[in-house]
């Protein structure tokens, strides 16, 4: 019987070819909660995915590419395999991977003999001793869970996203434990009443508390998450963000955030230990007296979604609910 296993990334599945689980390991690349997601064939989405993670360092945008369409290739020659697992976590990241997977799959008419293991912790984490326990927590692929991600996925890549994903996440999620609770997560990265997503009021709330280094402030955000989803070059560009902007909200940063910074080790190292201080505006943001979207406009995408400063959607985090903001 001949495996493919799906799994988060590199790390995963450097573990999991150790443990010599499985017979093709595939590490799904993308960061799905950054970026456009368009409402696309195949090709079209690798192309502008692969645009948006080039980042002049590590990645140019023809080899990601290139990555993109080797492996929906995998998945176009799916009947090699008599078995097909996908092992994620509970993590935003995770999670919305599991949504294109399986929508991939149902598109290539691949609904059987597809197995899901959702794992309550980070397989990345895991040593090849340990990480085959993991195994038990793998259930079939029901045809409500296909019919879910797929909804999901097609949802998420519409402009009405934020909308859309909000009714779905209150709604029955069959077989996904963890999806309602990344999806809440997604929303929460959406501007709040102060104009900040849910990361950036982390940010500024542990610079207030005396967390003034960005490495360590990366440790105490991501501690702050009940699943954390962030990776170091994305929330570095957020922290970025909040000082290079019309109205900053910090200081303290030697440079504007650019991955080809942790290319250079006295660069990194200057990033990372350099002593931040939030601004009077930052303040007064954390304080919801002030709105750092007004001051600092907004363009960025969420899902399918392009939000701008006179067409977005806001998510209140106090009764959990969501507002659009049109400008007339």
């Amino acid at each position: 019987m001949k495996t493919l296993i799906i799994t988060n990334g590199d790390s995963a599945a450097g573990i999991l070819r150790e443990a010599g689980i499985g017979d093709t390991i595939l590490p799904w690349r993308d960061v799905l909660h950054e970026g456009p997601i368009p409402d696309a064939d195949d090709d079209l989405f690798a192309k502008i995915r692969a645009k948006h993670h080039a980042n002049g360092a590590s990645q140019n945008a023809d080899d990601i590419f290139q990555d993109f369409r080797d492996r929906n290739e995998i998945l176009k020659n799916h009947q090699e395999f008599d078995r097909i697992e996908l092992w994620f976590e509970h993590d935003l990241y995770d999670q919305l991977q599991i949504l294109q997977i399986l929508d991939h799959l149902a598109r290539l008419k691949r609904v059987h003999s597809v197995f899901l293991v959702q794992a309550p912790t980070y397989l990345g984490t895991q040593t090849p001793d340990n990480i085959g326990r993991f195994e038990e927590l793998g259930l079939p692929v029901l045809d409500s869970m296909f019919s879910f991600a797929s909804k999901a996925w097609e949802a998420y890549r519409t402009a009405d996203a934020p909308n859309q994903i909000n009714i779905l996440r209150q709604g029955p999620i069959p077989g996904f434990p963890f999806m309602g609770q990344a999806l809440k997560r997604c929303l929460e990265e959406l501007p709040g009443k102060d104009g900040l997503s849910r990361t950036e009021r982390q940010i500024l709330y542990t610079l207030d508390r005396g967390v003034n280094r960005p490495g360590m402030l990366f440790a105490q955000v991501l501690n702050m998450e009940e699943a954390a989803f962030l990776g170091d070059w994305s929330f570095f560009k957020i922290l970025s963000d909040l000082q290079f902007c019309t109205r900053p909200a910090l200081t303290g940063l030697p440079q504007e955030f650019k991955p080809k910074i942790f290319t250079n080790d006295d660069q990194r190292k200057e990033f990372i230990t350099s002593q931040l201080h939030l601004t009077d505006f930052g303040k007064k943001t954390l304080d919801q007296q002030a709105d750092f979207l007004m001051e600092n406009g907004l363009h960025r995408w969420w899902g399918g979604c392009e939000l701008t400063s006179t067409n977005h959607w806001r998510w209140d985090d106090e009764i959990a609910s969501l507002n659009h903001h049109k400008a007339h």
